[in-house]
């Protein structure tokens, strides 16, 4: 089973694979924190989400709506972080 540090495994890849000038360093680190975004959802224990519940662990935050829409609002909000095509920027960030 993966670990949250792991996650970073496969946008580290494809980052370094395709090189630089196609993911930018900035949106490199980007697809790394979304990449372990989802497992953030085990601090809900403390707040006494249940494990079952829809916000508790491999919930939410491990949906297809949560993996299309967080880097789509990333994409549209860092922009000009990015300096990179909107459509390369959410491909990398949904892929990672």
């Amino acid at each position: 089973m993966p670990t949250v540090i792991t996650h970073a495994a496969v946008p580290l890849c494809i980052g370094l694979g395709l090189g630089s000038k196609v993911i930018p360093p900035r949106l490199l680190f980007a697809g790394i924190v979304l990449a372990m975004l989802p497992d953030a959802d085990v601090l809900s224990f403390k707040f006494g989400v249940a494990y079952g519940n829809v916000f508790g662990h491999r919930g939410f935050t491990h949906s297809l709506v949560f993996a299309f829409v967080v880097p789509l609002l990333c994409v549209l909000i860092g922009r000009r972080w990015f300096r990179a095509g909107l459509i390369r920027c959410w491909l990398f960030l949904t892929v990672s």
